[in-house]
């Protein structure tokens, strides 16, 4: 996972570099505003932590910036800041920024968001997935495969509960699980 990470503060690039590196993450920094969207372009990142107060263009600015392109549909975007208001933080995310991080920085709450914000992408990706591209019995396999590892991934991989939701009984469950390569704990 990518992550880039927009903040005017080099301490802060850093640290959070190094935090997220140590998570697994692979992390690419920018400083000034005026550039994100350029460096979304280069990087292709998964996420995007973004410091509403940057020199030159505001981070509130890039996050319009990012919102008028269509990139916060795609790419959630974790605001941070140590001089947020409610209003700011409202502002925010009616610009669809993900969440709105209030400095100093909780690791902790920072890792868990970030956490949030991947698999709901995930999540949301895969129920987006383009199945108009492929041929019927295709799309209609494709579908059933991501809907039955999302409900897996929801049920933390309870069969029972799984099998009652999605109202079918537990060995046409285990047929299908076998049928898509998918492992009981959610993993294809």
């Amino acid at each position: 996972m990518k992550v880039l990470v927009v903040d005017d503060e080099r301490t802060i690039r850093e640290t959070l570099k190094e935090i997220l590196e140590e998570e697994g993450y692979r992390v690419f920094t920018e400083e000034v505003g005026s550039r994100v969207l350029q460096r979304v372009k280069e990087v292709s990142p998964d996420l995007i932590i973004l410091d509403l107060f940057l020199p030159g263009t505001s981070g509130m600015e890039v996050l319009e910036n990012l919102n008028r392109e269509g990139i916060t549909q795609k790419i959630p975007v974790i605001i941070v800041s140590g001089h947020g208001t409610v209003e700011t933080a409202v502002k925010a995310m009616k610009l669809k920024a993900f969440d709105f991080i209030e400095k100093p920085i909780k690791y902790e709450k920072l890792l868990s968001v970030l956490e949030e914000a991947i698999e709901r992408k995930s999540e949301n990706s895969a129920r987006n997935c383009n199945y108009s591209d492929l041929p019927l019995r295709q799309a209609k396999e494709a579908f059933e495969k991501d809907y039955i590892l999302s409900v897996l991934k929801k049920f933390n991989g309870d069969l029972k509960k799984c099998a009652a939701f999605m109202e079918i009984d537990i060995s046409n469950l285990y047929r299908k699980l076998n049928k898509y390569g998918i492992k009981a704990d959610g993993v294809a």
